[in-house]
C-alpha cells in the first residue's frame, strides 16, 4: 500500500546494503527444482522425513550460514505418499510453530503457489522465519532462516525461493494454485477487496480540523465511486477557508492516497489515515487548495455508517 511504501523502500535499501556487504549468490538446484539466495554454496544432507502418519519419505536439506544466522531449504518428495500431500503443509507448519511464539502465522503465496508463512520468536532470543509450499512436482519445500532478534530479517534469503520447471525456468502461475475453500490469499480479487474495504473504513466519515467543529467539517466522504481510470475511491468534500472542493479520495490503485478532481483527474491533495483510522492527515498539492497548510483531522463520533 502507498501508506507504507516509504518504510518498505527504506527497508529494501537496508537489505540491499547488507546483501552487498556479504557474499550472497543465487543457488539453482535442477535435481530438486528450486533456486534460492545463500551466503555461499550450501551443503546438502540427505535424510528420511517422517509424516504425521509415520510414512518415511526421502528428503534433502540444503543449508548455509553467515555471521547473522543459518539458512535452509528442505525438500521432501511426496511421490510415494500422494494421499498425504493435502496435509503436508499443515504438518510442516506445526513443527515450525513448536519452535516458539508465532508473531505472524498465515496463508500467503509465492509465485502464485499457495504457501504458509510464519515468523516465530524462540525462547533463545532468535527469530525464525519459515515459508512452506507444495509444488506440482509433488515436492514439499520448507524455507527457514534463523537469526537473532536484534538484527533485520534476512530478506535476501527469505524472499528468494523460486520453484523451477524441468528446464530450470522459474514457475509463476497466472492464479494462485492450491487455495483452499474460504481462504483469502494475497493478490487474489478477494484479498484486494478486503484491503480496499479496510482503507475505506479508515477514510470514510466526517472529519473535523483540530480546532474545528463537526458541524463545519473539513472533510466528508461516504459514497463509493470510481475514477476515470477505474480506481476505487470515495466521493468526498473538502471545506476550508470558505472554499468547497468536490473530489474523489482514491483508496486503491497506484494513486492510492490522492484526493483528485473527478473531472480533470488531477491531484489536489494527498491524505493518509493514521492511528487505526481515528485521524486523517491532508496535505495540499494543487489548485484550488494550493498554499493550504497541512491538516491533521479527527473523526467525528458516529459519522460512519
Amino acid at each position: 500500500m502507498r501508506f507504507v511504501s516509504l518504510v518498505l523502500a527504506a527497508a529494501a535499501l537496508f537489505v540491499s546494503g547488507a546483501a552487498n556487504a556479504q557474499t550472497w549468490e543465487e543457488y539453482a538446484n535442477r535435481e530438486h527444482f528450486f533456486s534460492a539466495n545463500f551466503p555461499g554454496e550450501p551443503t546438502r544432507q540427505d535424510f528420511t522425513y517422517r509424516t504425521a502418519k509415520g510414512t518415511q519419505l526421502p528428503a534433502h536439506i540444503y543449508s548455509a550460514e553467515d555471521r547473522r544466522g543459518r539458512y535452509t531449504i528442505t525438500v521432501v518428495n511426496y511421490s510415494s505418499a500422494l494421499a498425504e500431500l493435502p496435509t503436508a503443509i499443515d504438518e510442516a507448519v506445526v513443527n515450525l510453530r513448536a519452535k516458539g511464539k508465532p508473531t505472524y502465522d498465515g496463508v500467503e503465496m509465492l509465485d502464485m503457489h499457495r504457501s504458509w508463512r510464519i515468523t516465530v520468536e524462540t525462547p533463545q532470543g532468535r527469530r525464525h522465519l519459515g515459508e512452506v509450499l507444495v509444488a506440482k512436482n509433488n515436492n514439499l519445500y520448507i524455507s527457514e532462516a534463523d537469526t537473532a532478534l536484534n538484527i533485520p530479517p534476512p530478506a535476501q534469503f527469505s524472499a528468494s525461493l523460486q520453484i523451477l520447471d524441468d528446464t530450470g525456468v522459474r514457475i509463476r502461475y497466472r492464479q494462485v494454485e492450491g487455495v483452499r475453500e474460504g481462504e483469502i490469499v494475497p493478490v487474489t480479487d478477494a484479498f484486494r477487496e478486503k484491503e480496499v474495504a479496510l482503507i475505506e473504513k479508515q477514510v470514510a466519515g466526517t472529519w473535523k480540523a483540530a480546532n474545528g467543529t463537526c458541524q463545519a467539517a473539513y472533510f466528508k466522504a461516504n459514497t463509493r465511486a470510481k475514477t476515470k481510470r477505474g480506481e476505487e475511491a470515495l466521493a468526498g468534500t473538502v471545506v476550508n477557508s470558505g472554499v468547497t472542493i468536490e473530489g474523489l479520495a482514491i483508496i486503491a490503485g497506484p494513486r492510492e492516497g490522492q484526493f483528485i478532481n473527478a473531472a480533470s483527474d488531477q491531484v489536489i491533495m494527498i491524505f493518509e489515515p493514521l492511528e487505526n483510522g481515528t485521524k486523517l492527515n491532508f496535505s495540499a498539492l494543487g489548485a484550488p487548495a494550493s498554499g493550504w497548510p497541512d491538516a491533521m483531522l479527527e473523526l467525528c463520533p458516529g459519522s460512519r455508517a
